[in-house]
């Protein structure tokens, strides 16, 4: 095949992409032991430090996180067992960013601790669904209808909602619990996601359990093939290019790419072994950087760097740097995250940033 989806379960991760052509052109992983956006933990407040305007808070195995004033919406004091749910994973050893103003979701629905009543998503509003069973729900919390409810079955949205609360409900119950501080809800709706934005497109799958519970939803309209031996390293269309996202160097049509990732920031540096246009100088440093370019963006995507990157593009005249910025307003980024290309830098290095997440 050349044109397939791919989920890689192995014992401490999944793996998931897409190959397009024999290319590579998205992939995410979700490893179970490291700390994910959208976990919810009960935790015990530890610190209050009013310098950084924050508390942290031990969210599991001395875990800690760290809880600003804003993300406060009811009083606490120290040794208080509270919920948080992580929303922001910071670089190096840096504490994850977590609130109060925890939530469960699904597909079609969102349970939220501080809002209340119900809302919809601006695209909802204008469709069929009715809210009058909904409005027979007895919550103190708010419950969101999400955009993907439209056309759904109004009784099928009804139960998803009722799963959700009662999930959010027993999480609420488990507060006196022991251990205090523990992992106690993690969001596993990301496969289902990523399948419904590339619906009817053809899924390899190496997990039979896995397999039968995405086939068997009758959301997704996704062929599925199972093949228990597939693993993505052994993949013969890009397998040898996912070696390149473990190593510090990579080289490719000429053109040699270092990456180094600090605490700080991600530095990137692009050097020609030969030059493509002998004639024109500044023309060949244009082509190579926008060949480099693209393979940056995806080594940014698939190694998940977030954060400030700097880049080191070959130099280049002033009137090639226009051209070179024209292009990157076109550039086809490969994941949903927020991008930014911040331009040049006075000292000629150039600056992108690139959200932080799941």
């Amino acid at each position: 095949m050349e044109n397939y989806l791919f989920i890689d379960k192995s014992v401490d991760k999944i793996e998931y992409g897409e190959v397009k052509n024999k290319e590579l052109v998205s992939y995410c992983s979700s490893c179970y032991n490291e700390i994910r956006v959208g976990d919810i933990f009960r935790s015990v407040v530890k610190k209050k430090v009013p310098s950084l305007n924050c508390y942290f808070v031990e969210l599991e195995g001395k875990k800690e996180g760290f809880l600003d004033f804003k993300d406060v919406i009811y009083d606490i004091k120290l040794g208080d067992v509270i919920f948080v749910e992580v929303y922001k994973i910071n670089l190096g050893n840096k504490a994850p960013n977590v609130s109060m103003n925890f939530s469960v979701s699904s597909m079609f629905s969102v349970i939220s601790y501080k809002n209340t009543g119900i809302s919809l998503s601006k695209k909802i509003k204008n469709s069929m669904i009715k809210l009058e069973k909904f409005k027979e729900i007895k919550t103190d919390f708010g419950i969101k209808l999400r955009t993907k409810c439209i056309d759904i079955d109004e009784e099928f949205v009804l139960s998803d909602v009722l799963n959700n609360l009662k999930i959010f409900e027993k999480i609420i119950e488990s507060r006196n619990n022991l251990p205090h501080c523990k992992l106690i809800y993690r969001n596993e709706n990301f496969l289902t996601d990523f399948l419904v934005n590339n619906n009817s497109k053809i899924c390899v799958v190496n997990d039979k359990k896995l397999f039968k519970s995405l086939k068997n939803d009758r959301f997704l309209e996704n062929e599925f093939i199972l093949d228990e031996n597939y693993k993505l390293k052994y993949d013969y269309n890009v397998g040898i290019y996912m070696e390149s996202l473990t190593k510090k160097s990579l080289s490719f049509k000429n053109i040699n790419i270092v990456i180094e990732s600090f605490e700080a920031l991600t530095v990137v540096d692009v050097n020609s072994k030969n030059s493509f246009l002998k004639n024109d100088k500044s023309k060949n440093s244009l082509k190579i950087n926008e060949i480099a370019l693209k393979e940056i963006v995806r080594q940014i995507s698939f190694r998940n760097i977030s954060g400030i990157i700097i880049v080191d593009f070959i130099n280049m005249k002033l009137s090639d740097r226009e051209s070179f910025e024209s292009l990157i307003k076109n550039l086809e980024l490969p994941d949903e995250r927020i991008w930014t290309f911040h331009g040049f830098t006075k000292t000629g290095l150039y600056e992108i940033t690139r959200q932080r997440g799941k």
